[in-house]
């Protein structure tokens, strides 16, 4: 692959398709026939004079998170392949060069239904976004207590 693609730091989907847009020949593909519109898949791109329909995901594990139909897409292209082989039915085009670096990670957590009710009744006050943004501010405010009694 070209050379101005490596160690390139990719950190949110959006910034993956413009990447895509400006070095999808990189791939093998011809042309675009249509470009991300919020629609699935996100491209129908022209490769060996056939259009192909093209899902992006900066890790393929997104594909079934997102719950995708894998009957609707010809190839997945994705930065990082973090699914087990085999596990989708479809080719899996993964751009190595690439590095992923999320801007926010996704973890999960598991509350009880007090603490639940509690986050409830915060977001219900219309301070915070969602319940990750409660536990965000949570921990940050623990951190500075941790931090204060030091």
């Amino acid at each position: 692959m070209d050379s101005k693609i490596i160690n390139k730091i990719i950190t949110t989907e959006k910034e993956f398709h413009k990447w895509f847009i400006s070095n999808y020949r990189l791939l093998g593909y011809d042309g675009i026939v249509r470009k991300d519109i919020g629609t699935f898949p996100d491209f129908i791109m022209n490769k060996d004079g056939k259009e192909r329909l093209v899902k992006l995901e900066t890790l393929s594990s997104n594909f079934l998170s997102h719950k995708h139909d894998q009957s609707k897409v010809d190839e997945l292209i994705c930065i990082n392949d973090n699914l087990p082989s085999n596990t989708l039915n479809i080719p899996i085009i993964s751009i190595n060069s690439l590095k992923f670096k999320p801007r926010v990670e996704r973890i999960s957590a598991t509350i009880d239904p007090e603490t639940n009710e509690i986050i409830e009744n915060m977001l219900k006050k219309g301070i915070y976004r969602n319940k990750s943004h409660v536990l965000e501010e949570a921990i940050k405010s623990f951190a500075k207590e941790v931090k204060n009694e030091k």
